[in-house]
C-alpha cells in the first residue's frame, strides 16, 4: 500500500471537511480489518455479521426497527432481511474499498446521503447508533481490530452519509 501514499495524502486533503481524522494509516488499518471479515473464505459469515450489527442496533434503539419493515425485519432470518443485510455490508465493502479513491468516495457518500435523505424517519442519531453497533460487533469478528482507526474512519463516513438528515 506504500505506492498509494501520495494518493492517500491527497485523499486526506480532498476529504478534509469530515474525514480529516481518518489518516492514511487508519484507512490502511480499516481496509485490512475489513478484508478479514469480507474474505471469500467467510462468505456465509457476512450475513451473520450484519445481523449481529442489527441485533445490537435494535437493542440500543428499538424504535429503529420500524425503519426496516419493508425488508421483513420482524422475521430476522427472512430472505428479505438477509438480502438487506448483504446490501448493507456490500455497500460498506464498497466504501472501505474507496478510501484510497477520494473523488469517487466523496460522490458515493453523497449518493448514499441522498438515498437516506429520501427515506422517511431516518435521523442522524440512527447512524450514530449503528456506528456503536458496528464498533461492538467488529472486534468479535476481526482478530486485529483497531478500534481507534475504525471509529475515526467509520465515524467520518457516517457523518458524510448522515449530513442531510435531521438530528
Amino acid at each position: 500500500m506504500l505506492r498509494y501514499l501520495v494518493l492517500f495524502a491527497l485523499a486526506g486533503y480532498a476529504l478534509a471537511d469530515d474525514i480529516e481524522c481518518c489518516s492514511v494509516e487508519d484507512r490502511s488499518e480499516m481496509q485490512t480489518m475489513w478484508r478479514e471479515v469480507w474474505s471469500a473464505s467467510f462468505t456465509g459469515r457476512r450475513v451473520q455479521v450484519a445481523q449481529a450489527v442489527f441485533a445490537d442496533l435494535f437493542a440500543r434503539d428499538p424504535e429503529s426497527k420500524g425503519l426496516f419493515e419493508r425488508v421483513n425485519v420482524n422475521v430476522f432470518n427472512s430472505p428479505e432481511f438477509r438480502a438487506h443485510c448483504i446490501r448493507i455490508v456490500g455497500g460498506l465493502d464498497n466504501i472501505i474499498g474507496l478510501l484510497d479513491d477520494p473523488d469517487t468516495l466523496k460522490l458515493q457518500l453523497l449518493h448514499l446521503a441522498d438515498q437516506h435523505y429520501d427515506r422517511k424517519g431516518i435521523r442522524k442519531s440512527h447512524f450514530q447508533e449503528i456506528s456503536h453497533s458496528f464498533a461492538k460487533v467488529m472486534p468479535q469478528v476481526s482478530s486485529c481490530f483497531n478500534a481507534d482507526a475504525w471509529n475515526r474512519c467509520f465515524g467520518s463516513v457516517v457523518t458524510r452519509i448522515a449530513s442531510r438528515l435531521e438530528d
